[in-house]
């Protein structure tokens, strides 16, 4: 698996601007199928959440909920994006209300690496990593096929608040088997396959850095076609790193403006064409800072592969 060459990475403190080049290393796109046509946005959403203000009780809902709203029919997914809004639907600011995380599920199918947990296809925690997949590539929905969700939102501000989940979703009606090629998501968690969360201990002194890694296995020969990023506040980057030639791609975390719990605002994703091999091994790396402690963070990459050869 070849991904993009490894950046330098320039960080004072967690607070500061983070910035890092990355020059891609993809391999070309060759004997691809016409891809699904025209694509269809549609918006939907999970709510209206009655939060309290915050410290008091209900000003946090976390909860998971079967068959929510999703397009209509048989389609191929090609972009989803996140956010917390109002009933009118403007946009909530971040400091308002946290979206701790938010991820969709598909019931009908397995995780490829977590025999315990469905096909987790799609989330976005504060810094609302957005998905988008170049053609031919889909993720492929069946028409009988529901999605689940599962959320934690909290109310950042001292008045009662009611708002919604909302996910935008650019979908192609006429996407098949035979003119596009459907991805596998790939969710890829420090921790494993447990309840994705960790504590960074805060005792590396000014400066210091802490890492968490873990290591998969391709699955199968195929393509890894995009791959984003979630990490917590105190975050500075996660890399997904192909350990037989040292290439990587790195999601850096930005902190452009204040955020409820030191949360980043964005982190850069990774599209990408880079050949894999079944029995491949690759490493995913998360690091904080780790001059305080920072309680119950997240390392996770959420990747898209194709199974085929050109």
């Amino acid at each position: 698996m070849r991904l993009a060459r490894p950046t330098r990475l320039a960080v004072a403190g967690v607070a500061a601007a983070l910035l890092a080049a990355t020059a891609a290393a993809c391999d070309p796109i060759v004997n691809a199928p016409p891809g699904g046509g025209e694509v269809v946005v549609g918006t939907y959403r999970i709510g209206p959440f009655a939060l309290a203000p915050e410290g008091q009780a209900g000003s946090e809902s976390q909860a998971t909920r079967a068959n929510v709203p999703r397009p209509p029919g048989a389609f191929g997914m090609k972009s989803i994006s996140f956010d917390i809004v109002d009933a009118a639907g403007n946009a909530v600011p971040h400091g308002a209300v946290h979206l701790h995380h938010v991820l969709l599920m598909n019931p009908a199918r397995t995780s490829p690496y977590c025999g315990n947990w469905p096909e987790r296809f799609a989330g976005a925690g504060s810094e609302r990593t957005p998905m988008s997949l170049a053609n031919p590539y889909a993720y492929m929905v069946g028409s009988n096929e529901r999605w689940n969700a599962l959320w934690h939102i909290m109310n950042m501000s001292d008045a009662p608040q009611e708002v919604y989940i909302q996910y935008t979703v650019g979908y192609q009606p006429g996407a098949t088997a035979q003119n596009t090629r459907a991805v596998t998501p790939f969710f890829l968690d420090v921790t494993g396959c447990g309840n994705s969360t960790y504590d960074v201990p805060g005792d590396g002194g000014p400066g210091s850095v802490h890492t968490r890694s873990r290591t998969w296995t391709a699955p199968w020969d195929g393509y890894l076609v995009t791959a984003g990023g979630h990490l917590h506040g105190g975050g500075i980057d996660i890399a997904i790193r192909d350990d037989a030639d040292g290439l990587e791609c790195k999601m850096v975390a930005h902190y452009d403006h204040p955020h409820p719990h030191d949360a980043p605002s964005s982190i850069t994703t990774c599209p990408t064409h880079e050949q894999i091999g079944a029995g491949q091994t690759f490493t995913v790396t998360s690091r904080y800072d780790n001059s305080e402690p920072h309680e119950d963070v997240m390392g996770i990459v959420l990747a898209y592969g194709w199974r085929g050869t050109q």
